[in-house]
C-alpha cells in the first residue's frame, strides 16, 4: 500500500468534518439539557424538542454526504490515480491518521481512544438495557428478553402459560405496534386536517361586510354622547307638548255638563 504524503490529505475536508462533527456534539448536549429541564419535572413544549431533534438530523445528514461524497479536486483525483471522466476514489478511506508527535497518555486515552472505538461506551449500553427493558415489558411476546427466556411471558386469564416465544414472534409483534402506530398518526393528521378545513369554511361563511358603525370620535365623544342626549331630550319634550295639547282640545270641544248637589 503507498503512503500518502502531507501534501495528498484533505486537510480542509478534515477540518471540516471535525467542526461538523463538534456541531452536532453540541446539539445532543443542548437537546439532552432541553428534555431534562434542569430535573425540574417539567416537559418543555414539543415543537421546542422537535426543533433540536431536526437539527441534529439535519447536521447529521450534511456529516454522511460530507464522508460518502466529499469534494474531490481535479488534482487530488490525478493523485489518487482516477482517469479523466471516471468518478474519484473517497480520499478518506485510504486515509490512516496518527499522531506526529507523541501525546501524554491522559491526552491520548481523552481524545484518540474514543475515536478508535468501535463499541458502546458502558453508559450508552446501560441506557439501550433500560429502555428494551421498558419496550418488553409492555410486549406480550416479552422481546428479545422472552425469546432468551429471562423473563416468561404472562399467563393468560385461564391459567394457560404460553409457549416460549421466538424471534419471528416478537418480529411480528413489532410489525403490529408499528402499523397500529401509524394508523393513529394517520388519524390524527386526518382529524387535523378536518377541522383546519372546517374552521377555514367558517371563516369563508361568516366573512361579511361589517355593518356601518355609529360615528364616534374617540376625541370627542363625550361631546357626541351630550349632542344625542339633548336630541332625545328636546324629541321626548316635544311629544309631550303635543300629548298636552291633544288634552286640552279634546277638552274644549266635549260639553261641560253642571249638576247641582242635593
Amino acid at each position: 500500500m503507498s503512503a500518502t504524503t502531507p501534501s495528498d490529505i484533505p486537510t480542509d475536508q478534515l477540518e471540516s468534518l471535525r467542526h461538523k462533527a463538534n456541531q452536532i456534539i453540541e446539539s445532543i448536549s443542548a437537546l439532552q439539557r432541553t428534555i431534562e429541564g434542569g430535573y425540574l419535572n417539567y416537559m418543555p413544549p414539543w415543537p421546542d424538542i422537535l426543533s433540536k431533534y431536526n437539527v441534529i438530523l439535519s447536521q447529521t445528514q450534511n456529516f454522511s454526504n460530507a464522508l460518502v461524497s466529499p469534494l474531490v479536486l481535479r488534482a487530488q483525483a490525478d493523485a489518487l490515480g482516477a482517469a479523466e471522466g471516471e468518478k474519484p476514489p473517497n480520499p478518506f478511506e485510504a486515509i490512516s491518521l496518527h499522531p506526529t508527535k507523541p501525546m501524554p497518555d491522559a491526552q491520548f486515552d481523552n481524545e484518540v481512544i474514543p475515536l478508535l472505538r468501535n463499541v458502546q461506551t458502558t453508559d450508552v449500553l446501560k441506557m439501550e438495557n433500560d429502555t428494551v427493558r421498558r419496550l418488553a415489558g409492555h410486549m406480550a411476546t416479552r422481546g428479545s428478553l422472552g425469546v432468551l427466556e429471562i423473563v416468561q411471558p404472562p399467563v393468560s386469564a385461564l391459567g394457560v402459560v404460553p409457549k416460549k416465544p421466538e424471534w419471528e414472534d416478537v418480529l411480528q409483534e413489532c410489525a403490529q405496534i408499528r402499523a397500529a402506530h401509524d394508523q393513529r398518526v394517520e388519524r390524527a393528521v386526518r382529524a387535523v386536517a378536518m377541522l383546519r378545513d372546517k374552521f377555514e369554511k367558517t371563516r369563508m361563511e361568516v366573512d361579511e361586510e361589517e355593518p356601518e358603525e355609529l360615528a364616534y370620535d374617540p376625541m370627542n365623544g363625550a361631546a357626541l354622547d351630550d349632542d344625542d342626549d339633548a336630541g332625545m331630550d328636546s324629541a321626548d319634550e316635544g311629544d309631550d307638548e303635543d300629548d298636552v295639547t291633544e288634552m286640552v282640545n279634546g277638552a274644549t270641544d266635549s260639553p261641560v255638563v253642571l249638576s247641582a248637589g242635593a
